[in-house]
């Protein structure tokens, strides 16, 4: 089978960690599919679109392309692209990516499938005088904690509208929510199968910073954000909410069409109460990433959550046989385990 592996080659300003984060999912999804055999290339998208042409050759384009030149907004036409040619495609669907991206969207989608999201509203002049705090600011369409840090949470009016005007300078579209206090817990997805609960746990954040997943916490590996914010999967909890929040969490994932791979996140506030906080498409794919841990404590291994990704996506365009036949060693890779 011919896999060809889609990134972002990134921005003008990211940094050579930025890239190495990229590669390393990259690399480690190539290898997965090496080692049984398959052909495969990693293939940077850019505006000249090569990449598309390398994409139609293949059986499988694997997409790890989180934005185009660092522009998250472009991550969808990738995706479009793809569908439109009849490219069998990993992950989520165009439609869910750019939903879902769109914070303000989603929500109202997901409010309306009769989920409990915390209030919110878009920021566009005055917030109303009733809305509750605390309450958490972060940029209306971005993703991967962009725009989060120790400031995105306020409690006072004042706060709430200074950091406002703040983030209006740096964003097109600001999203204000209520802040849910509680635990703060993940589902994971693989088409339509839930993976164990995942729990992070903000015990050990600096003093007096709000236990929320920050930019920092998610891409800084050794700041206090990251260390004091550890994920632990499975998750303790009671069977009976475990099984609560799962059923909330597959109906947010179907509200949203979720397919391929995702993440539903959720807290539960002190009174016992889940809120769901975001539908997220096409999560981090390292093996150290929220997903491969969900899926280690399902009993996968990363090359065994790769391949099943790859199943899901085979088998919606071609069918189930097809799938399983493509995804099959090739006899090279079965002699050099028996040579």
């Amino acid at each position: 089978m011919r896999v060809v592996i889609l990134y972002d080659p990134g921005a003008e300003d990211w940094t050579a960690e930025d890239v190495r984060g990229v590669m390393q999912a990259v690399t480690q999804v190539g290898q997965s599919f090496a080692a049984l055999g398959h052909a495969v290339r990693k293939q940077p998208v850019r505006h000249d679109m090569r990449w598309f042409q390398a994409a139609r050759q293949a059986d499988l384009a694997f997409n790890l392309c989180e934005g185009v030149h660092g522009r998250s907004e472009w991550e969808e036409h990738v995706v479009a692209t793809l569908e439109f040619a009849g490219v069998p495609v990993t992950g989520a669907s165009a439609w869910t990516l750019a939903a879902c991206r769109r914070k303000a969207t989603a929500n109202a989608i997901l409010t309306q499938a009769g989920l409990p999201i915390p209030r919110w509203t878009v920021a566009q002049g005055r917030i109303q005088d009733d809305f509750p705090l605390p309450a958490i600011i972060k940029p209306a369409a971005e993703d991967a904690s962009a725009g989060l840090d120790r400031g995105s949470v306020v409690a006072d009016r004042k706060a709430l509208r200074a950091r406002v005007a703040a983030m209006t300078e740096q964003f097109d579209e600001v999203l204000v929510q209520q802040y849910v206090a509680g635990r703060e817990l993940n589902v994971g997805f693989v088409g339509d199968r839930a993976l164990p609960i995942a729990e992070i746990d903000f015990s050990g954040m600096p003093p007096g910073s709000w236990p929320i997943l920050t930019y920092a916490a998610k891409w800084d590996t050794g700041s206090p954000d990251d260390l004091g914010s550890v994920p632990v999967c499975p998750a303790s909890l009671p069977q009976k909410l475990a099984d609560r929040l799962v059923r909330i969490a597959e109906t947010a994932w179907r509200a949203m069409e979720g397919k391929g791979y995702g993440r539903v996140d959720l807290r539960v506030d002190e009174q016992g109460r889940p809120w769901v906080l975001e539908v997220n498409p096409n999560p981090d794919l390292n093996d150290d990433a929220g997903l491969s841990r969900m899926a280690k404590a399902a009993g996968w291994d990363y090359a065994e959550l790769v391949r099943r990704i790859a199943e899901v996506a085979l088998r919606e365009a071609q069918g189930s046989k097809a799938a399983r036949e493509l995804l099959a060693p090739s006899r090279r890779s079965r002699a050099a385990r028996t040579a």
